[in-house]
């Protein structure tokens, strides 16, 4: 992108990227100058503010402010030097920020020791002048900052803990550290006190994400907040359940996120920055929605010889966590897509440094609804890392095991109620893929199902509303079909069936395919149930339609069958494998239609789409 700049700051963020290579959101920030500009990420032009600070003899406060701005301006030398600068079109400005979609191959490369004994240096000098104003909030928040930045969040919790200023603050600071140590159920605690602790303004500028979310959302969040405090704190307990990136990791970390960026944002106002711009509410917005900085580059000017870019990148596999207004509204009924962890939606980005690359997973889900209760079975199991970077010739370090080495994978299938009641739940561990089953009461459920493997950083979720309804006595049930591997024996019951289901929808040209499926609701009279079962193909496009309806083309090969049964003696469900012997198939989308019929009751009929792959 290139910005032809007058007289004013802009910029322009890189976040984050997509599932499929080659679309990555960004934004740089650049002084702008007369002349055209051509940058990447978040840029600034070196030489807005050159001026040292000078304290006063005995102003401690002045000297702590010297120094940590004199860091600021000696440490971008240090900075990776690249002459890289791709450009692109503003999508979005935030007053001096300009947001818009470009390609990005930019990673993050290791800080240079110079950097490193810059910070050492600036630390030790802001904790002698602490010591000598302990109760300066101001230079506790940078002692805490610079130790996260440079990785060591022990040492930023030691020193938040050993606060002397407002109660409030010290609770964010201890958020902060507790937060970046994976700490997520503490840092919630936390946060808590120090919102409890904060006036009013402050408290609801940061409880109430309006920056973080759509604008259906925004509307959604006032018209609760119009309805009174409680309305407002269930629809908040809503979003930020929904916006809980891993129901298998402990704690909210989306929402801790949030609380923490809020933290970095209040500390970085006031304190110098590097891209030597005063800080201001397009800074903080974007703070609070993408998060802080994670690398930094310099490329050249404009002129030979002239001050250099400043470049800022944020986290490369940021996501959007945070549903639309309209699933927040009305999640009974949406769809994975509807909960996607989305690079495409630029409201608030984040990465959970536990799983950074987190993938849509097209798992099976299959309901079998009973008088008693309904059961839910899922299939689990963890995507082909397909995002921007993966395949690049580079490192990626926020993919690297570190501490999660030997954690072993697991798989869980969760049921959160959307009236808030209780989650029910069923895990597995040691294993990335598998079948799971939880019975359900009627009720409305946001339902997720996941597959973590932390050695590698990647998870995979499919997450969807759900409306629970039991079958009716004496009212004939069809429950949907479960795709089996062919080639197991065939299940006498359904939890038989689970070793064998599907992981998704799909099977190989050539291989066999097996189903299983319920009837629920009869066994109150004698009677005979007739099932009518098909499989056709989908995907045919209306030329070739035309072309089989004329004869002019050949119609692909179906399969047809039906039978006649008793039906159950007493009352309960009746469960059938079916081995279906299908003709061969070219590859492409199909379904499998069952049909149950019984006298004096109308049809029901259940659907279920799948793929055939090449080999």
């Amino acid at each position: 992108m290139c910005l032809v700049t007058e007289s004013k700051p802009v910029a322009r963020r890189r976040p984050a990227s997509g599932y499929a290579r080659g679309r990555v959101f960004g934004y740089a920030l650049a002084l702008l100058v007369a002349a055209p500009l051509c940058a990447s990420a978040q840029t600034s032009m070196q030489g807005a503010d050159t001026a040292a600070l000078v304290p006063e003899p005995g102003d401690v406060l002045g000297a702590a402010r010297s120094a940590q701005a004199s860091y600021e301006r000696r440490r971008d030398r240090y900075f990776p030097f690249t002459f890289s600068s791709p450009g692109g079109t503003c999508d979005e400005v935030v007053g001096r920020i300009c947001t818009w979609w470009g390609e990005g191959e930019w990673s993050p490369e290791p800080e240079a020791e110079e950097a490193v004994e810059l910070r050492r240096g600036l630390l030790a000098e802001l904790d002698s002048l602490h010591a000598l104003l302990p109760s300066d909030s101001w230079v506790l928040g940078q002692r805490v900052w610079y130790r996260a930045e440079g990785g060591d969040w022990e040492g930023a919790l030691d020193v938040a803990r050993g606060c002397g200023t407002d109660a409030w603050w010290c609770a964010a600071l201890e958020g902060l550290a507790l937060h970046g140590l994976g700490r997520h159920g503490a840092a919630e605690a936390a946060f808590e006190r120090a919102l409890a602790g904060m006036d009013p303004e402050r408290a609801r500028s940061w409880r109430v994400p309006e920056r973080a979310v759509d604008p259906d959302a925004r509307r959604w969040l006032r018209d609760r907040e119009r309805a009174g405090p409680d309305s407002l704190r269930a629809a908040l307990e809503t979003l930020w359940r929904w916006a809980d990136p891993l129901y298998l990791v402990e704690g909210n970390d989306r929402l801790t996120e949030h609380y923490a960026r809020w933290t970095v944002a209040t500390l970085k106002d006031g304190a110098r920055n590097p891209f030597r711009l005063r800080w201001g509410s397009d800074l903080e917005e974007l703070t609070v929605r993408h998060g802080w900085e994670i690398g930094w580059e310099r490329s050249p000017g404009r002129t030979v010889g002239g001050p250099y870019v400043i470049t800022a990148h944020k986290h490369p596999e940021a996501r959007e966590y945070v549903p639309a207004g309209r699933t927040l509204a009305a999640p009974a009924g949406r769809g994975p897509r509807d909960f996607v962890a989305d690079p495409g939606r630029g409201g608030s980005l984040y990465a959970p440094p536990y799983a950074p690359v987190t993938l849509p997973m097209e798992g099976q889900l299959a309901v079998f609804p009973r008088v008693e209760a309904t059961v839910i079975v899922a299939t689990a199991f963890l995507p082909e890392d397909t995002s921007f970077h993966a395949g690049h010739d580079h490192a990626r370090p926020w993919m690297e095991k570190g501490n999660q080495a030997g954690m072993p994978d697991r798989i869980g299938l969760f049921a959160v109620s959307v009236a808030g009641g209780a989650t029910r739940a069923e895990t597995r561990t040691g294993t990335s893929a598998g079948a799971l089953t939880i019975e359900l009461g009627e009720d409305t459920y946001v339902v997720s199902v996941e597959s973590w493997s932390p050695e590698l950083r990647r998870a995979g979720r499919m997450r969807f509303g759900l409306a629970v309804r039991p079958a009716v006595a004496d009212v004939a049930s069809l429950s949907d079909v479960l795709l089996l591997d062919g080639d197991r024996p065939t299940p006498a019951a359904l939890d038989d069936a689970l070793a064998g289901a599907l992981p998704r929808a799909e099977i190989r040209a050539g291989d066999r395919l097996a189903i299983a499926f319920e009837v629920a609701g009869l066994g109150f009279r004698p009677e005979v149930l007739q099932f009518a079962l098909s499989v056709e193909r989908t995907d045919r496009n209306v030329f070739r339609r035309l072309g089989e309806f004329f004869g002019l083309s050949e119609r692909p090969p179906s399969l047809a069958l039906s039978w006649e049964e008793p039906g159950p003696e007493r009352p309960g469900p009746v469960f059938r494998g079916l081995d279906l012997d299908l003709p061969d198939m070219d590859p492409g989308e199909y379904e499998v239609v069952l049909t149950l019929r019984t006298d004096g009751r109308s049809d029901v009929v259940t659907r279920r789409a799948f793929r055939v792959v090449d080999p």
